[in-house]
């Protein structure tokens, strides 16, 4: 079993907000998926943990595709379809389509059995064009290709770019922060990504899905969740050496022996909390109720938030406990200079 590379950005293009906007829209509803890979099997691509598993992207941010340029930009996900390893979904994630093209115009999100008979024709014959073009004639692909269709899904991008980074927080409460705030998360998030590029793969062969994550192509879904909470806090939490001066007054009767390990069990809690994913989204809902308390008091009196805040709270992870939640608190003040 092998895949080659083809059709990879050759130089350090930069990454187009529309392919970030795909990114964050497979992370945020394709959980299984642990990593998110760039220009290598496709525009944008998902891999499991076990990496058995890619989730592809085809991403085209044109005004008034025609139903045969979509045929032919499909081409991509099919020439997939059609290799080797293992691809679990096939999206085309597009503007919205003329709703002349679909039968019920409502839906963003929907496989060709939703397009006009029509149009779904056009498509076709964009898409079979387009692999005569790079397969030749000599290989009927007719069946691959019926078959392929049943699979490959449009997600029309309805969303604007601070809404795909707030999809991804797990907050309840869309304010938090503000749009322009979350504006330059996304920016970041999308420079990140355009330096992930600068690489050379084409038509370098791998033998296993894994093997592509050598390249440094990618990035974790963990290392997007810890860009967006770092910026939000204003610390990188998980790399944070001090002391935050609100936690000192609780702790400054203790000896340096203990302090290191209350530190260290802080420290550690946080990350059990933020990395096992039955917990992560408990971790969310704490730093969101301490934000939501301090944009609305002035307060720094950690144990005044802590009891303030979770008095009627009932938390569901064992290892986030009070001392870890005021920990938490601190550096979330100090972070953010509340």
């Amino acid at each position: 079993m092998s895949y080659k590379f083809k059709n990879t950005e050759i130089n350090n293009k930069k990454a187009s907000d529309f392919e970030t906007k795909s990114l964050l829209y497979l992370i945020s509803t394709k959980r299984e998926i642990d990593y998110v890979t760039f220009d290598c099997f496709n525009d944008v691509s998902g891999v499991n943990k076990k990496h058995d598993k890619i989730w592809d992207v085809q991403s085209k941010n044109e005004k008034s595709l025609s139903p045969k340029k979509i045929g032919k930009y499909l081409f991509t996900l099919f020439d997939n379809f059609v290799s080797t390893l293992t691809f679990h979904e096939f999206i085309f994630f597009a503007p919205i389509l003329n709703e002349d093209y679909k039968i019920n115009s409502k839906l963003n999100i929907y496989n060709l059995d939703n397009i006009e008979e029509k149009t779904l024709q056009r498509i076709l014959k964009g898409l079979k064009e387009e692999v005569e073009r790079v397969k030749g004639t000599l290989d009927d692909y007719s069946k691959q290709i019926e078959e392929f269709c049943a699979k490959v899904f449009i997600v029309e991008d309805n969303s604007t770019e601070n809404e795909y980074i707030k999809s991804v927080t797990k907050f309840k409460k869309a304010g938090i922060k503000s749009d322009d705030f979350y504006d330059s998360v996304f920016t970041d998030l999308r420079n990140i990504q355009s330096a992930k590029k600068n690489s050379y793969i084409e038509n370098v062969v791998i033998s296993e899905i894994r093997d592509v994550l050598s390249f440094n192509r990618h990035l974790s879904t963990k290392d997007i969740e810890i860009l967006i909470i770092s910026r939000i806090i204003g610390v990188e939490i998980f790399n944070y050496a001090s002391i935050p001066l609100t936690f000192f007054p609780l702790i400054k009767s203790l000896d340096n022996e203990d302090i290191k390990d209350i530190l260290q069990e802080c420290n550690s809690n946080l990350s059990r909390a933020f990395f096992n994913k039955n917990s992560n989204k408990e971790f969310w809902n704490v730093c969101e109720k301490i934000i939501t308390f301090l944009n609305e008091n002035k307060s720094k009196d950690v144990e005044y938030i802590y009891d303030e805040t979770f008095k009627d709270y009932a938390f569901r992870v064992s290892y986030l406990k009070d001392l870890t939640i005021k920990y938490l608190t601190s550096i979330i003040i100090e972070g953010t200079k509340w």
